[in-house]
């Protein structure tokens, strides 16, 4: 049974990495001509070295490119969606893309580069203000000062007790609200902008847990997830 399920999970994994294969790639072209030229170059040496350099310059060109093309290949299957080989074939595979029934996500795709950075800074700027009035609000909860009167031991534990909840009811209610406000926009944008910019593998991506589930850890969440936002708005041309 573990062979069938193995090559039906590459089945699916192969017209996936080779969809994402560029054969045409000023990278790979540079390289290749610059191997090939290289190859003339070493005299009485090198691939085909009794043909003439016209031949052992395109030969070693297309071999070169080959190469790094089944590299490219095996690579991009290496890191490429992980499959069982349980899956339906007719279901869509993983993309790592949010899918979603927003209508926002239908409106970036027409809007201009220049529009679309902007909504993405003033996305990030709103983020970024909401973290620091929530951390405004922490902070005076943390720093609200004892009862004058003197309490008993268990007194102060009930104390303890009741400011734990309460600060993971703000925690907790800072959560909703930045999923309701800000964590489908952001991950519609940051979805966008990886399409414009050409980032097919998502996986060598940073996790950005605020955007990726919408959880908040760490010192400042919300405002990395603005932070990556930016840097990638600022690429897009």
């Amino acid at each position: 049974m573990t062979i069938p399920l193995k090559t039906s999970a590459l089945r699916r994994a192969i017209p996936i990495a080779w969809h994402q294969v560029r054969l045409l790639q000023p990278a790979k072209i540079a390289g290749s001509s610059t191997i090939s030229a290289l190859n003339i170059l070493w005299h009485g040496h090198g691939i085909l070295r009794s043909s003439s350099p016209a031949l052992r310059f395109a030969a070693v060109a297309v071999i070169c490119s080959l190469l790094t093309t089944v590299a490219e290949f095996l690579w991009l299957l290496a890191t490429g969606p992980r499959f069982t080989g349980f899956e339906s074939p007719t279901s869509r595979p993983a993309t790592g893309e949010f899918e979603s029934i927003d209508p926002i996500v239908d409106e970036l795709k027409t809007l201009p580069p220049s529009e679309l950075r902007e909504e993405v800074l003033q996305l990030a700027t709103e983020m970024k203000s909401f973290e620091a009035g929530t951390d405004r609000e922490f902070v005076s909860t943390l720093s609200a000062p004892p009862p004058v009167a003197a309490l008993t031991e268990a007194e102060r534990d009930e104390a303890l007790d009741r400011e734990s909840r309460e600060l993971m009811e703000r925690h907790l209610l800072t959560r909703r609200a930045y999923r309701e406000r800000f964590y489908r926009p952001a991950r519609a944008l940051r979805d966008e902008l990886r399409k414009r910019l050409g980032i097919r593998n998502v996986s060598r991506e940073p996790k950005i847990p605020a955007l990726d589930a919408g959880i908040l850890s760490g010192a400042k969440p919300i405002t990395h997830a603005a932070n990556y936002l930016v840097a990638l708005a600022r690429r897009l041309k």
